[in-house]
């Protein structure tokens, strides 16, 4: 009998977990919202990958693995695990060779070879493209079409991990017409993604909420390096509107500069890579320069056909009335865009429970350090799938759950949260690109004042359990912010008062 495997989340991790387990164990995959809403539909940037010479185009200088190692740990400020960083990017690439077997098409030159680009703190050209600046649509929607056997179940809010004896066996959830429901299984892959909407800027699906890390926590698992979260330096600022859009690193890539409203170029002695500077240097400086009130812009007059290399930013810049035809100049600020700690894992994605692994964002491997090299998330979803479906295979016992079994944090307890705006506003100001360890103590004095560690059994409110679920991630992050007395890369503690 095949096991069965209960994955939550569906970005590219968790349905390439599913893809390597496909008509080798009973998968289902649980949907906060709908199949297509996740953080991977939505990155433009690329997969870094060493792919092999003959996938390259002529002339193009030769990458090695040592050199992809390198940039990743120099951009992590050498606070990587590198074990786990030599896994991620020796066995990325075959399983990107695995996909293109399948029929997946990535972005090629005129003679048929892999179009590779460039970004930020990269030393060679080797970010693989899909659509130009879809890439992150192209390969999941491209992996989700695989699955002919997976049940999806769409809509569905995980609410906690059923737990006997230190084990998982299965996940308590609101099915789609907001019923409390648990589903059993042998073994249960998180994949839910990062933490994005715990602040006010980001550039996450609008699912995002820490979900995933909160169950967690409740159910006792070990958390690492919550204090590293990577702002994005080039969210559209769109005024008084809130845009989710971020604007490609590979835009800079492609020759855009950052710019002030007299377009004097900003990173000019900030940095030696200057506008390719790893993204926590970037969005120090343009937090710096919109502190200061100064307007910042991406100047994209010397990139070549901006609108063809670039169209689903073009696309959503035209339908939103931004000028940048004539004015070459994109307007942007940081925004929260990806969370470098998470549940830890061993190099096959298991946790401290059995029977539970994690993968991709809401995972801690290690690979990320203090802070993450562009286009190295979806390559680490990608190479720790396999690896977390191969585990799932080799062990062969099956759990046979108990159907009495109850779901952890048993609690009739009337929840006692904040406002949301609110939540999210005092978030942003205490753990933000720049942090006073003042106003962490006293955002964590705030959060003190409200009940939100186990979830009230007879609440269907999805608003609210989310709300529950940010205060806890934001405690756990205030907590590892104050703990680590020293700036490190994303991590940037202003001295005490």
């Amino acid at each position: 009998m095949m096991k069965k495997v209960v994955i939550i989340g569906s970005g590219i991790a968790g349905a390439t977990v599913a893809l390597y387990l496909e008509g080798q164990a009973d998968v289902t995959i649980i949907c906060k919202g709908k199949q297509e809403e996740s953080n991977s539909m939505l990155a433009q940037g690329g997969v870094a990958a060493v792919m092999p010479a003959k996938s390259l185009k002529k002339g193009q200088e030769l990458d090695n693995e040592a050199s992809h190692v390198a940039d990743t740990l120099s951009a992590g400020v050498f606070h990587n695990q590198k074990k786990a960083v030599e896994k991620m990017v020796h066995e990325g690439p075959r399983v990107i060779q695995d996909l293109i077997d399948l029929g997946m098409v990535f972005d090629q030159t005129l003679d048929g070879q892999l179009d590779m680009g460039l970004e930020g703190a990269h030393s060679h050209k080797r970010i693989l493209h899909a659509g130009g600046d879809q890439t992150g649509h192209q390969l999941t929607c491209f992996v989700h079409g695989q699955l002919s056997a997976v049940k999806w179940m769409p809509n569905t809010f995980a609410l906690d991990f059923v737990v006997e004896e230190g084990k998982v066996r299965g996940v308590s959830y609101l099915d789609a017409d907001n019923q409390r429901q648990t589903i059993l299984a042998d073994d249960v892959v998180l994949a839910s993604g990062g933490i994005g909407h715990l602040f006010q800027d980001t550039s996450n699906d609008k699912t995002i909420t820490g979900d995933g890390i909160a169950m967690a926590l409740r159910a006792g698992c070990d958390l690492s390096d919550m204090e590293f979260l990577q702002f994005h330096p080039s969210l559209l600022d769109g005024g008084e509107k809130v845009h989710s859009i971020l604007i490609s690193e590979a835009v800079r890539g492609a020759g855009a500069i950052l710019v002030d409203e007299n377009d004097c170029p900003i990173m000019v002695g900030r940095s030696s890579k200057l506008d390719l500077a790893p993204r926590d240097v970037v969005s120090r400086v343009v937090n710096e320069q919109i502190q200061a009130g100064h307007h910042i812009y991406l100047d994209i007059s010397r990139v070549t056909n901006f609108s063809q290399q670039f169209p689903s930013i073009a696309s959503y810049l035209k339908q939103n009335n931004i000028d940048f035809e004539i004015s070459q100049r994109i307007p942007i600020k940081p925004g929260m865009h990806f969370l470098m700690g998470g549940v830890k894992t061993d190099a096959s994605g298991h946790t401290k429970l059995g029977n539970l692994y994690a993968v991709g964002e809401v995972a801690f491997t290690g690979v990320h350090g203090a802070n993450r090299l562009a286009s190295n998330s979806l390559l680490e979803g990608l190479s720790f799938a396999r690896s977390v479906a191969d585990a799932i295979l080799l062990d062969k016992e099956n759990s046979s759950p108990n159907e009495q079994m109850q779901q952890v944090s048993q609690s009739s307890t009337q929840m006692h949260l904040p406002n949301r705006a609110d939540l999210v506003k005092r978030t942003s100001d205490a753990l933000g690109i720049i942090r006073k360890p003042k106003s962490i103590r006293q955002f964590q004095d705030w959060l003190s004042t409200f009940d939100y560690h186990t979830i009230d059994q007879t609440c269907t409110n999805r608003h609210q359990i989310e709300t529950a679920n940010l205060c806890l991630v934001a405690e756990t992050i205030a907590n590892a912010t104050l703990a680590r007395t020293k700036s490190l890369g994303a991590h940037y503690l202003l001295p005490e008062e």
